[in-house]
């Protein structure tokens, strides 16, 4: 009964998602009501958002932000891991620990693969998880017990999605900390035989702003959990944050990055939740192996075969007055009844 209300007050804190942290900030921040029709093109064709820009040294920070399009785009293919922990407890409550792991490989072509698994600390069976590949202009996509589908309609954005939820996992870390995050360089290093710029990260003292709320929410009537992750996302107070950060010297790209953080709530100062996120890039260029499709992927299936059909595979097909009929459907994907 203990876990039960603890993990029912880690639900209402925070989403065991790390990703919805940065999500709920860019909902909160700039969500607008409807995008227009140059947001839909670029979030199908996900090309204009990725093509690279000269990187500004002077807001390193900047880096924990960039899509892995972009960043193939300036370093080349590459492949890698992340994780991240979390708990958040009050009081004297025990904290219940959230694990998260990531995994990508990213081609200079576009293509790319991303795995990733939550661990919500309840034991075996618990876990959960998403696979995505993106390959040859389709995506193919399955839960962690499910088999591989193609999804024809995604035309890569969700797969793109997903992919820089699990990449940016210190850059929503970042944004939760907003202007307390303090970096400063740190002198150079090498990082997987290139020369990287290395810069430590802090806590300035400084408070986040608060976001404005989302349009579109109801005045009043907001459900629990909404309610309870408004009122952390708005009163969040980063009281402790330490790292380090190593970008590529010549492109700007994150190769390394180490980020802990603790935060608090100005409304309800027994909360406490904390945060560590480890990311590197393991491998560049011809050193990351290919993205294939899965070899054994089911077709896309949006509408239910229906009762019908159901009885039909059992061996329980329905006649009509005229003898066996073929099974008709009507536009639901239902079989026609006989009449």
């Amino acid at each position: 009964m203990v876990r039960e209300r603890r993990m029912a007050y880690l639900r209402r804190a925070m989403r065991p998602n790390l990703a919805f942290a940065l999500a709920a900030a860019a909902a909160l921040a700039s969500c607008s009501g409807r995008p227009d029709a140059r947001s839909r093109e670029e979030a199908f064709a996900g090309h204009p958002s990725e093509r690279p820009q000269a990187f500004d040294f002077a807001r390193p920070a900047e880096a924990l932000r960039l899509g892995a399009g972009e960043i193939a785009a300036r370093a080349g293919s590459f492949a890698w891991e992340g994780e991240a922990s979390w708990t958040v407890a009050r009081g004297p409550t025990p904290p219940l620990p959230t694990t998260e792991r990531h995994r990508l490989r990213q081609l200079a072509t576009g293509e790319f693969e991303v795995a990733s698994e939550i661990d919500p600390g309840l034991g075996p069976g618990s876990e959960t998880g998403r696979d995505v590949v993106y390959s040859g202009g389709m995506t193919y996509a399955r839960n962690r017990w499910a088999p591989w589908r193609e999804r024809p309609t995604d035309r890569g954005r969700d797969a793109r999605r997903q992919r820089d939820d699990s990449f940016r996992l210190a850059g929503s870390i970042a944004d939760l900390a907003g202007p307390a995050l303090a970096v400063q360089a740190g002198g150079e290093v090498t990082a997987l035989g290139r020369r990287a710029r290395r810069y430590v990260l802090s806590l300035s003292g400084a408070l986040p702003t608060d976001p404005p709320p989302p349009p579109g929410l109801p005045a009043s009537g907001l459900d629990p959990d909404t309610r309870r992750r408004l009122d952390f996302l708005g009163g969040r107070v980063p009281t402790a944050l330490a790292g380090e950060l190593l970008l590529d010297a010549a492109t700007g790209a994150p190769l390394a990055v180490r980020l802990s953080a603790v935060f608090t709530e100005r409304a309800d100062p027994q909360l406490r939740a904390e945060v560590t996120v480890s990311a590197h890039v393991t491998a560049l260029g011809a050193a990351v192996p290919a993205v294939r499709a899965p070899g054994n992927a089911l077709a896309d299936e949006r509408k239910p075969k229906g009762v019908a059909r159901a009885l039909e595979a059992a061996g329980l097909r329905r006649r009509s007055d005229r003898g066996a009929a073929e099974p008709e459907e009507d536009e639901a994907g239902d079989e026609e009844p006989s009449r």
